[in-house]
Parts: C-alpha cells; structure tokens; sequence
C-alpha cells in the first residue's frame, strides 16, 4: 500500500517543523491496524464538499514538552479540484491537549478527481495530485462514515481502482494517521 507522501513540498519549512513532519510521517508507518473496514453505518456523500475545510491528524507527535498534530485545509478550487495545504498545530505539553497555536498551512498542490465512489460507511474519490513541485501522483481521499479523512497514494492509472481494493488498502492504516474535522 503507498501512502500519500506528506513530505512534499516541505523544504520551505524550518528545521523543527520538518521534525513535525518526519514524526507524523513515521508514525503512520508504525504498528496498528486502525479501523476495521465498514461494514454498515451511514454512507458518506461523494461529492467534493464533504472532504472540503480543515481537517486535524489523530496522531499525536511528542517531542519534550512540546507535541504536535499535523493540519490540512482541503479548498474547493474547481468543479473537481482542492488545493490541499497543510500546517502543524503545536501544544505545550505532552499530550496534544488543550490550546494550540497553528504553523501554516502551506500549499503543497491540488488534487484534480477524477470519479467517486461510495458505499457502506465509506466514499473514496480518485484523482490526480499535482505538487507545487510540479511532481505527478495518483491519490485517494476517503472519507469514513463523513467523519474521517484518510488519503492514500495511488499510480496512475490506478493499482486501487475499486472501493474493495480501497477498503483492503484502509486495513492497514493505522487509525492515527487519518484526520478528523476541526473542531473550534
């Protein structure tokens, strides 16, 4: 399974939250086997505005008495394009709890979908990321039970292109890689 890289574009970024990155990124390497696949609940919509606004990684990066969760802004650009940008959101503490103050987000490219499918407590949708590079990828946004936003990389053309071989690749993300909406 390839994971959507979160490293693009990240040369611009100072040393620490290039630390941020490289632990989020890693993190989502580690153990776990994160949700089961669905198997019932409500079906999250596939159109494009379901996945669009500001999105927090579960995961918790810790480093001293600081620790981190990474943040993505999905922005609607075009009938089927986002730009995706992303940020750190940095605590005092250990934990990711409480008050935060945000790093960025910084554009890292858009997303241009293709199609989307959806069934079972589960929509992915297909598409073409472009990086502000100017680096090609296929990626896969999903979204379950409208709740939670994983992405996973892809080829082009697709080596995932059913919503089974979406759900199978989801088996293996650990739960902590994949985003929740953001709360005020």
């Amino acid at each position: 399974m390839l994971i959507y890289s979160a490293l693009l574009g990240r040369a611009r970024l100072p040393a620490g939250a290039m630390l941020v990155f490289v632990g989020l990124v890693l993190s989502a390497c580690g153990g776990g086997g994160g949700d089961d696949p669905p198997n019932g609940g409500n079906t999250p919509t596939p159109a494009l505005t379901a996945m669009a606004g500001d999105w927090v990684q579960k995961g918790c990066v810790k480093a001293g008495n600081q620790s981190f969760k990474k943040f993505l802004r999905a922005r609607i650009t075009d009938q089927n394009t986002m730009d995706h940008d992303e940020g750190v959101l940095s605590f005092v503490g250990g934990d990711c709890a409480g008050a935060s103050v945000l790093v960025g987000p910084t554009k890292l490219g858009t997303v241009t979908f293709s199609r989307a499918e959806a069934a079972q407590g589960l929509a992915a949708h297909w598409g073409v990321f472009l990086a502000v590079t100017g680096t090609r990828s296929g990626a896969i946004w999903t979204l379950r039970s409208g709740s939670q936003l994983c992405l996973l990389g892809d080829e082009i053309p697709s080596i995932q292109p059913s919503l089974s071989a979406v759900t199978r690749s989801l088996a293996s993300v650990p739960d902590d890689y994949c985003f929740a909406r953001k709360t005020p």
